[in-house]
């Protein structure tokens, strides 16, 4: 039982320092902004604390009744399926910064229209005034 709960603390952690690096990289490159860096550094500190430290699971498992650990097929579905929220909620802020830099380039694109329309209306009043 001790050498299958070391196993999964050293996967937990080796698990939480790839969560915390991928989530320091993509703020070094500046493809997340700091509330998605915040929400997943929390996450990652929370699961290496988790896998470092389960002899307190291990004593909430025996105040529970069960004294029973997860199986290793949900803990792997568990880090897969956060691996991909982490995808996903990458995914997420990198489509929000592409579609405000778009309403950006439209809002100047509009702008340089709008000053394009009323130089020529200026010109065509300066023409009649002198023909």
């Amino acid at each position: 039982m001790k050498m299958m709960l070391a196993r999964y603390s050293i996967i937990g952690i080796f698990f939480s320092a790839f969560i915390l690096m991928v989530d320091l990289y993509l703020l070094k490159e500046k493809k997340i902004d700091g509330s998605t860096f915040t929400r997943w550094f929390i996450i990652g500190i929370l699961l290496g604390v988790v896998s470092f430290v389960p002899a307190f699971f291990t004593f909430l498992y025996m105040l529970i009744g069960t004294e029973v650990l997860v199986s290793a097929v949900t803990i792997s579905s568990f880090m897969v399926l956060l691996t991909l929220i982490f995808y996903l909620d990458y995914r997420i802020n990198r489509l929000n910064d592409m579609l405000m830099k778009l309403a950006a380039l439209i809002s100047v694109e509009k702008y340089h229209s709008s000053q394009a329309h009323k130089e020529e209306r200026e010109e065509g009043k300066n023409l009649t005034r002198q023909g």
